[in-house]
Protein backbone atom coordinates (compact mmCIF):
# COMPACT_ATOMS: atom_id res chain seq x y z
CA UNK A 1 0.00 0.00 0.00
CA UNK A 2 2.86 2.34 0.85
CA UNK A 3 4.42 1.67 -2.59
CA UNK A 4 1.17 2.63 -4.35
CA UNK A 5 1.02 5.93 -2.45
CA UNK A 6 4.63 6.71 -3.39
CA UNK A 7 3.98 5.81 -7.01
CA UNK A 8 0.88 8.04 -7.03
CA UNK A 9 2.90 10.94 -5.62
CA UNK A 10 5.65 10.43 -8.20
CA UNK A 11 3.15 10.30 -11.08
CA UNK A 12 1.37 13.42 -9.83
CA UNK A 13 4.69 15.28 -9.56
CA UNK A 14 5.67 14.22 -13.08
CA UNK A 15 2.31 15.35 -14.46
CA UNK A 16 2.63 18.72 -12.73
CA UNK A 17 6.16 19.17 -14.10
CA UNK A 18 4.98 18.34 -17.59
CA UNK A 19 2.11 20.83 -17.38
CA UNK A 20 4.49 23.51 -16.18
CA UNK A 21 7.13 22.90 -18.82
CA UNK A 22 5.55 20.86 -21.59
CA UNK A 23 2.70 22.94 -22.89
CA UNK A 24 0.88 24.32 -19.87
CA UNK A 25 1.91 27.74 -21.20
CA UNK A 26 2.83 28.34 -24.81
CA UNK A 27 6.51 28.96 -25.33
CA UNK A 28 8.95 28.56 -28.16
CA UNK A 29 7.67 27.85 -31.65
CA UNK A 30 8.94 27.68 -35.22
CA UNK A 31 8.65 31.17 -36.75
CA UNK A 32 8.83 29.69 -40.25
CA UNK A 33 5.82 27.46 -39.50
CA UNK A 34 3.74 30.39 -38.26
CA UNK A 35 4.77 32.52 -41.24
CA UNK A 36 3.86 29.68 -43.60
CA UNK A 37 0.49 29.13 -41.92
CA UNK A 38 -0.36 32.82 -42.19
CA UNK A 39 0.77 32.82 -45.84
CA UNK A 40 -1.13 29.69 -46.87
CA UNK A 41 -4.22 29.55 -44.66
CA UNK A 42 -5.40 33.08 -45.43
CA UNK A 43 -6.47 34.31 -48.85
CA UNK A 44 -4.64 37.40 -50.05
CA UNK A 45 -5.37 39.73 -52.97
CA UNK A 46 -1.65 40.06 -53.64
CA UNK A 47 1.01 37.42 -54.22
CA UNK A 48 3.18 37.38 -51.12
CA UNK A 49 6.84 36.51 -51.51
CA UNK A 50 9.10 35.40 -48.70
CA UNK A 51 12.11 37.59 -48.06
CA UNK A 52 15.29 37.16 -46.08
CA UNK A 53 15.99 38.87 -42.77
CA UNK A 54 18.59 41.28 -44.19
CA UNK A 55 16.18 42.62 -46.82
CA UNK A 56 13.30 42.79 -44.35
CA UNK A 57 15.52 44.50 -41.80
CA UNK A 58 16.09 47.39 -44.18
CA UNK A 59 12.44 48.29 -44.77
CA UNK A 60 11.34 47.42 -41.23
CA UNK A 61 14.27 49.24 -39.62
CA UNK A 62 15.29 46.36 -37.37
CA UNK A 63 18.65 47.92 -36.53
CA UNK A 64 19.18 47.93 -32.80
CA UNK A 65 17.17 44.74 -32.34
CA UNK A 66 18.69 41.32 -31.83
CA UNK A 67 16.53 39.18 -34.11
CA UNK A 68 17.41 35.47 -34.01
CA UNK A 69 15.00 34.23 -36.69
CA UNK A 70 12.40 35.78 -38.94
CA UNK A 71 9.71 34.77 -41.38
CA UNK A 72 8.69 37.73 -43.54
CA UNK A 73 6.31 37.80 -46.51
CA UNK A 74 5.82 40.94 -48.55
CA UNK A 75 3.37 41.78 -51.31
CA UNK A 76 4.12 43.51 -54.59
CA UNK A 77 3.47 46.95 -53.15
CA UNK A 78 0.05 47.24 -54.75
CA UNK A 79 -1.50 46.18 -51.44
CA UNK A 80 -0.49 46.60 -47.81
CA UNK A 81 -0.63 42.85 -47.20
CA UNK A 82 2.34 41.47 -45.31
CA UNK A 83 3.44 39.02 -42.65
CA UNK A 84 6.26 39.54 -40.16
CA UNK A 85 7.14 36.90 -37.57
CA UNK A 86 10.19 37.68 -35.45
CA UNK A 87 11.98 35.65 -32.83
CA UNK A 88 14.11 38.03 -30.81
CA UNK A 89 16.98 37.23 -28.48
CA UNK A 90 15.17 38.66 -25.45
CA UNK A 91 11.73 39.75 -24.32
CA UNK A 92 13.02 43.34 -24.28
CA UNK A 93 13.94 43.05 -27.95
CA UNK A 94 10.45 41.69 -28.66
CA UNK A 95 8.90 44.72 -26.94
CA UNK A 96 11.10 46.98 -29.06
CA UNK A 97 10.04 44.97 -32.12
CA UNK A 98 6.41 45.69 -31.24
CA UNK A 99 7.16 49.40 -31.56
CA UNK A 100 8.92 48.79 -34.88
CA UNK A 101 5.84 46.93 -36.17
CA UNK A 102 3.51 49.69 -34.99
CA UNK A 103 5.72 52.23 -36.75
CA UNK A 104 5.62 50.09 -39.90
CA UNK A 105 1.81 50.08 -39.88
CA UNK A 106 1.71 53.84 -39.28
CA UNK A 107 4.10 54.43 -42.19
CA UNK A 108 2.02 52.17 -44.42
CA UNK A 109 -1.15 54.05 -43.46
CA UNK A 110 0.55 57.28 -44.47
CA UNK A 111 1.77 55.75 -47.76
CA UNK A 112 -1.52 54.15 -48.75
CA UNK A 113 -3.77 57.07 -47.77
CA UNK A 114 -3.31 58.72 -51.16
CA UNK A 115 -1.96 55.70 -53.08
CA UNK A 116 -4.66 53.04 -52.45
CA UNK A 117 -7.07 54.27 -49.77
CA UNK A 118 -8.97 50.97 -49.81
CA UNK A 119 -5.95 49.36 -48.11
CA UNK A 120 -6.52 51.47 -45.00
CA UNK A 121 -9.19 49.01 -43.84
CA UNK A 122 -6.55 46.25 -43.67
CA UNK A 123 -3.97 48.50 -42.05
CA UNK A 124 -6.36 49.78 -39.42
CA UNK A 125 -7.17 46.16 -38.53
CA UNK A 126 -3.54 44.97 -38.60
CA UNK A 127 -2.82 42.26 -36.05
CA UNK A 128 0.25 42.87 -33.90
CA UNK A 129 0.95 40.42 -31.12
CA UNK A 130 3.93 40.13 -28.81
CA UNK A 131 4.56 37.29 -26.41
CA UNK A 132 7.79 36.31 -24.74
CA UNK A 133 10.57 36.84 -27.25
CA UNK A 134 8.25 36.84 -30.29
CA UNK A 135 6.62 39.67 -32.23
CA UNK A 136 4.15 39.15 -35.08
CA UNK A 137 2.45 41.41 -37.62
CA UNK A 138 -0.25 40.32 -40.06
CA UNK A 139 -1.94 42.65 -42.53
CA UNK A 140 -4.76 40.98 -44.45
CA UNK A 141 -8.47 41.14 -45.26
CA UNK A 142 -9.13 38.55 -42.55
CA UNK A 143 -7.61 39.80 -39.30
CA UNK A 144 -9.82 37.52 -37.18
CA UNK A 145 -8.53 34.45 -39.01
CA UNK A 146 -4.94 35.71 -38.68
CA UNK A 147 -5.48 36.26 -34.96
CA UNK A 148 -6.73 32.66 -34.55
CA UNK A 149 -3.69 31.29 -36.36
CA UNK A 150 -1.29 33.43 -34.29
CA UNK A 151 -3.09 32.51 -31.06
CA UNK A 152 -2.50 28.86 -31.91
CA UNK A 153 1.23 29.52 -31.61
CA UNK A 154 1.43 32.20 -28.93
Amino acid sequence: MRMIKRLTVVIAAMAAACLAGCGGAKGDFDVAALGNDLATKITYQDSLAQMDLDSAGMFLNLSGLDVVKASVYEGSGGTAEEIVVLECATEDDAKKAEEVLKTRVAEQIESFTDYVPAELTKLNAAVIKVGGKYAVLSVSDTPDEARKIIDGYM
